[in-house]
């Protein structure tokens, strides 16, 4: 691949000048440089202008540069796949995958990762299971990616949670990410109970925890309607210091909101230090259900502290 046709402008956006830089030294790159850097090969910068492009949303010139590489190895198969992926083209993504294990190209823990959560997206359990198989085919069972991955895409893709809890199982270090992962799957099947009976576990194994854990704890109060058991996640999310943390402050928020504790959800939205949109349409919808005059208020209010309504805004203030 020609240091010429990547320059083009014809074909392609602006390339980022250190990359301009980078690729006007790759045909010299082959001797010794009096350059305090060391020169990366034209391949390695196709790849990380492929990600570049991917990010920008330019996916049909990150293809056209990744169909010029005459040699690609799995870093830019799996960039390419998750760039698909990252822009929604999840069909396109698995359409890539397949391609890659055609060509005899192993994959690495970011390239089935990448695969699942294309896959999840894809609602394709059939496609999520090839995946499995081929984790377990290369030994990589024991990656924190791959596992957490097959997690939640079989959250997402079964009718029950028996695959993901097997996952969960089988994992012999469990990180925060993987205990979440559980956690949700049973809440957003709106198995309250089971989500929080996999949080109790996760305290009382002493597992890492990090803001969203408790966010999404909080969250499975919600479909049980239960006012004591949020009451007692956001003592622990004091305790763990996590109540200056916005996400987890809105969960606490809506919480109130849902179970029934209209007034300590006006008195916890006065007391938080911090803001955002989500924060008042949460309170906003929260008292569209009982009190339409009060919703209108405060919308009224959110509008004088300068924030901007959104459609959710509105969907809360026309309800009201």
């Amino acid at each position: 691949m020609s240091t010429k046709r990547l320059l083009s402008t014809a074909d392609f956006h602006a390339i980022p000048p250190i990359i301009r830089n980078s690729l006007q030294w790759a045909p010299n790159s082959t001797t010794q440089s009096n350059t305090p850097f060391l020169l990366k090969g034209p391949s390695v910068l196709a790849t990380n202008l492929i990600k570049s492009y991917s990010e920008r949303g330019f996916i049909k010139e990150a293809r056209i540069l990744f169909d010029e590489m005459p040699e690609r190895d799995v870093v830019a198969w799996t960039a390419r796949i998750a760039g698909y992926t990252s822009c929604n083209h999840y069909s396109h993504a698995w359409a890539m995958f397949c391609e890659m294990v055609r060509s005899g190209v192993e994959p690495n823990a970011f390239t089935l990762s990448s695969a699942l959560k294309g896959c999840k997206s894809m609602k394709a359990l059939s496609y999520g299971a090839l995946v499995h198989g081929l984790a377990i085919k290369h030994g990589m069972k024991e990656s924190m990616y791959v596992n957490n991955a097959l997690m939640d895409m079989y959250a997402t893709c079964c009718v029950s949670m028996d695959e993901e809890c097997m996952v969960f199982q089988e994992i012999d270090v469990k990180n925060a990410v993987s205990w979440t992962t559980l956690i949700t799957g049973y809440t957003l099947r709106g198995d309250g109970y089971g989500g929080l009976r996999v949080f109790r576990q996760m305290l009382l194994e002493e597992a890492e925890l990090n803001p969203f854990s408790f966010s999404i704890a909080v969250r499975a109060c919600t479909p049980i309607g239960s006012y004591a058991l949020g009451k007692l996640i956001h003592s622990a999310v004091i305790t763990h210091g996590f109540d200056t943390n916005l996400p987890v402050m809105n969960s606490i928020l809506d919480m109130y909101c849902r179970c029934g504790g209209l007034s300590e959800a006006n008195q916890y939205f006065h007391e938080m230090n911090e803001k955002d949109l989500i924060t008042w349409n949460t309170l906003i919808t929260g008292y569209e259900r009982l009190d339409s005059t009060e919703s209108l208020h405060i919308f009224s209010q959110m509008e004088s502290e300068g924030f901007s309504p959104n459609c959710f805004t509105f969907t809360g203030v026309t309800a009201a």
